[in-house]
């Protein structure tokens, strides 16, 4: 009987770490596991953007980028969020993406070019605490 729960947890075991992600991949690293990416699965965000989550929130919720380059705002959540600049510094500097200014109610994805040096706070108007701040060197 002994042996026999031992095989049972060890088959347990070897179930819930293969669902997890947690087999090892060539080379050593890990086999990649679940999140997803974008749809606020938990994925990591591309480099330059910011994303909307599915927790209402912003990740990451502090960004620094260098004068001139192009932001993307993505939400892949199914659910409206929107960029609103807290101050009008923040909305003169987001110029020249797809649009310019605040970014109203949205899903997929939005641009702005910063070429602005300054730190501008950013929330969504739909869900408060869900705050951000860019800062542009």
């Amino acid at each position: 009987m002994r042996k026999f729960s031992g095989l049972c947890a060890a088959l347990i075991l070897g179930l819930a770490t293969a669902s997890c992600g947690g087999s090892t991949g060539p080379g050593g690293g890990g086999g990649g596991g679940g999140g997803g990416g974008g749809g606020g699965g938990g994925g990591v965000c591309p480099a330059n953007t910011v994303c909307a989550t599915a927790s209402n929130s912003f990740s990451p919720a502090a960004l620094t980028v260098t004068a001139g380059t192009t932001v993307t705002w993505q939400n892949d959540t199914g659910t409206l969020h929107n960029v609103t600049w807290n101050d009008a510094a923040g909305r003169t500097a987001a110029t020249a993406g797809d649009g310019s200014g605040d970014i109203t109610d949205f899903t997929g994805s939005h641009t702005r070019l910063f070429s602005a040096a300054g730190t501008y706070a950013f929330h969504c108007t739909i869900h408060p605490g869900m705050n951000g701040t860019l800062t542009v060197n």
